[in-house]
């Protein structure tokens, strides 16, 4: 019989170098798709803001750091 304990790697501490701010979409006002992450929170933001004008719909940037959203954008397909 097979050993049941396999070795698992384990999570990599966090890095200051490791991209903070995720941009993702939202998608029925709870589940979030990321889209993608970047170290420098303006940089997410000008990001975020392309992306909306591009393809309409809600988007947030998220800090994986201290898990909160900061900053949201909602745009809508012109009629």
């Amino acid at each position: 019989m097979k050993a049941l304990y396999r070795k698992v790697p384990a999570l990599a501490p966090y890095s200051p170098s490791d991209n903070e701010y995720c941009v993702c979409r939202v998608l029925e006002d709870c589940a979030l798709i990321k889209i993608e992450s970047l170290a420098r929170l303006r940089a997410a933001k000008t990001y975020m803001r392309r992306v909306a004008l591009r393809a309409p719909g809600s988007y947030v940037v998220f800090s994986t750091r201290s898990k909160r959203v900061l900053g949201k954008m909602v745009t809508r397909t012109a009629a």
